[in-house]
């Protein structure tokens, strides 16, 4: 574990050196100053919920595509350059190496992301808006758990590709897939090829409302239900609407399963794959 802990600490100290980090940095800074000033200047029509429900909705996109950018180039990197040879050539395990890069990069994003959202609240309380205390921890909860997501997506393809442009391709094309709701089309491309490569009519079937539910965005969505209902509006774009009849998969434990399986599959995957490969 302490081992762990040290490429985690170096991961995060490397990219304290690098000026992407400084232009996210203010990137991110002006985005939490503008929802914050947007949400003060209208502080008289402003619900406690407002602030933490547009950070959640801008740090699902630019929060993700800042996770995939700073994580997909990071294991798959340092073994075209050598330096993974270097690492494991001292008292380090691919493991630790795997993981612990996971570990760094997440608590880098989630810094970015939580200072953006915290900005915001902050900087919108000092003008007069409402912001609910516990909306803004769900808030920074929701945050955190979407940058696990995606970093260890990015870190599960960087562990198992070869080159970084297949890691690249692959953790921007998910992003794609989930952002664009393009995961949603799946079950819809299945039943047009069952029914004989027609359009099928009436209600989609059990199996293709429980797949839409199965992508991360709807994942936590559905799991902050359970918390804080009123920030779920914040998935609007990136997520399935939840069934009136509301079955079992729609329930916040379900979602905070299935946003589980999100977090430590892909990373876990990749490691295997990174067990195995001759370096």
């Amino acid at each position: 574990m302490n081992r762990l802990l040290q490429i985690a600490r170096k991961d995060f100290v490397d990219a304290i050196r690098d000026r992407q980090l400084y232009v996210l940095g203010a990137l991110f800074l002006l985005i939490g100053l503008g929802i914050g000033y947007l949400a003060g200047s209208n502080a008289e029509n402003a619900s406690a919920v407002d602030v933490p429900r547009v950070g959640i909705t801008a740090m699902a996109f630019l929060g993700s595509i800042a996770a995939i950018s700073m994580s997909y180039n990071q294991i798959v990197g340092k073994r075209a350059s050598g330096e993974l040879r270097v690492l494991l050539s001292l008292p380090f395990s691919r493991t630790e190496v795997v993981y612990g890069t996971f570990l760094g990069r997440l608590a880098l994003v989630a810094a970015l992301t939580s200072a953006s959202i915290l900005v915001a609240s902050g900087l919108a309380a000092a003008l007069g808006a409402p912001v609910s205390a516990t909306a803004l921890l769900a808030a920074l909860g929701v945050a955190g758990a979407l940058m696990a997501v995606f970093v260890s997506l990015s870190v599960g393809l960087s562990a198992g590709s070869a080159d970084t442009t297949r890691a690249a391709a692959g953790a921007f094309g998910l992003f794609i897939v989930f952002l664009f709701r393009l995961w949603e089309g799946v079950p819809n491309a299945v039943r047009y090829v069952l029914n004989g490569f027609a359009f099928p009519s009436g209600p989609a079937p059990t199996w293709a409302t429980l797949w839409r539910h199965l992508q991360p965005m709807a994942a936590v969505r559905n799991a902050l239900a359970g918390v804080e209902p009123d920030l779920t509006v914040a998935f609007v774009a990136y997520a399935p609407g939840i069934p009136d009849s509301e079955p079992y998969f729609v329930e916040p434990w379900f979602g905070a399963a299935v946003a589980l399986a999100w977090i430590v599959l892909p990373v876990t995957l990749g490691y295997l794959k990174l067990r195995t490969a001759d370096l």
